[in-house]
C-alpha cells in the first residue's frame, strides 16, 4: 500500500457528524405525486424510480430514508429523503381475497399490504391517509391516498344518518374505526 492510500478518506466517513451532515445535504427530493428529483432535474428512469420507491424507509425518529445495498450482505447506505408530501401513494383498496380479512392497498411501490384501520385518518385539506411498514425495517411509512383509492375504500365507509356534521367511520366485518383528523 502506498502513503496516497493511507491519507485517502474513509467511506463512510469515520466521523459521524460529517456523514450526518452528507446525508442530509443530499439533494434528493420527492414531490407530492411521487416523482424524484435530483436538485431540479428530474429522475424517471423507470428502473431507478422502482429501486428508489423500493429502498423507502424511515429512521427511529420517523423521518423518511431513502437507502440500499451495494452487496445483498453489505452495510445499508442511505440518504434523508426531502419530501413535499407523504412517501408513499395508494393508487388502489381493493378488496379482501380468500386469505384476507382487511382491504388491500395497492401502493405505488409495487407491495399489496392490508389497510390496518387504525392507521387510517383524515388530515384537513390533504384528504385520507394511512401507514403502513417499510420493507427494510417495518417502521411505519405514511401513505397519502389518491383519489380513487379514497373512492374505492367507500365501500367500508359509514356516516352517522343522523349528523351530517359527524365524521365518517371505517367498518369492516361488523367493527367500526373512527377516522380522525390527526395521525395516530
Amino acid at each position: 500500500m502506498d502513503d496516497a492510500d493511507e491519507d485517502a478518506p474513509s467511506w463512510p466517513p469515520r466521523d459521524p457528524a460529517v456523514l450526518e451532515k452528507l446525508r442530509r445535504g443530499f439533494p434528493l427530493r420527492m414531490d407530492r405525486q411521487g416523482n424524484f428529483f435530483f436538485e431540479d432535474d428530474p429522475v424517471d428512469h423507470p428502473g431507478v424510480v422502482r429501486l428508489f420507491r423500493a429502498s423507502l424507509d424511515a429512521t427511529e425518529g420517523g423521518e423518511v430514508t431513502l437507502g440500499t445495498r451495494l452487496t445483498p450482505d453489505g452495510p445499508r447506505q442511505w440518504v434523508y429523503l426531502q419530501l413535499d408530501d407523504l412517501p408513499l401513494r395508494a393508487l388502489r383498496v381493493d378488496r379482501p381475497r380468500d386469505d384476507e380479512t382487511l382491504p388491500q392497498l395497492l401502493l405505488d411501490d409495487g407491495r399489496r399490504l392490508p389497510l390496518e384501520p387504525a392507521t387510517l385518518w383524515e388530515e384537513p385539506d390533504a384528504g385520507l391517509r394511512c401507514s403502513v411498514p417499510a420493507r427494510e425495517s417495518g417502521r411505519a411509512l405514511a401513505v397519502r391516498l389518491s383519489n380513487t383509492a379514497a373512492m374505492d375504500l367507500a365501500r367500508w365507509m359509514v356516516w352517522d344518518e343522523h349528523d351530517p356534521e359527524a365524521r365518517p367511520s371505517l367498518e369492516i366485518d361488523g367493527t367500526r374505526w373512527d377516522i380522525p383528523e390527526n395521525s395516530p
